[in-house]
């Protein structure tokens, strides 16, 4: 027996018009806004983030992940140093 899952997604009234113009163009596309909601699920399963376009643009906790997501391996681990100990540190500097 497959298992399933179902996603209710609200449109408020003022939003209405923005799902029937994102449905036409979906439409014309040839989608359905399932295989649209699949593929969005799909690309955060593979890459483990989340798109650019989706983030907001005043989201400074994401900036400063992505940020030190760059700094990564660009300098080495002291001798007494883990990378667990150095995510840490980073992560309880880092303010969400």
């Amino acid at each position: 027996m497959t298992r399933s899952s179902t996603l209710n997604v609200r449109f408020p009234g003022e939003l209405s018009d923005l799902k029937r113009r994102g449905d036409n163009v979906l439409s014309q596309a040839g989608i359905s806004t399932t295989q649209a909601i699949r593929g969005l699920y799909q690309h955060l399963d593979e890459t483990q983030q989340v798109p650019t376009w989706l983030l907001k643009n005043d989201n400074t906790g994401q900036r400063r992940r992505e940020l030190m997501r760059q700094l990564v391996g660009i300098a080495p681990l002291e001798v007494e140093e883990t990378l667990d100990d150095l995510k840490c540190e980073r992560l309880s500097r880092i303010t969400l």
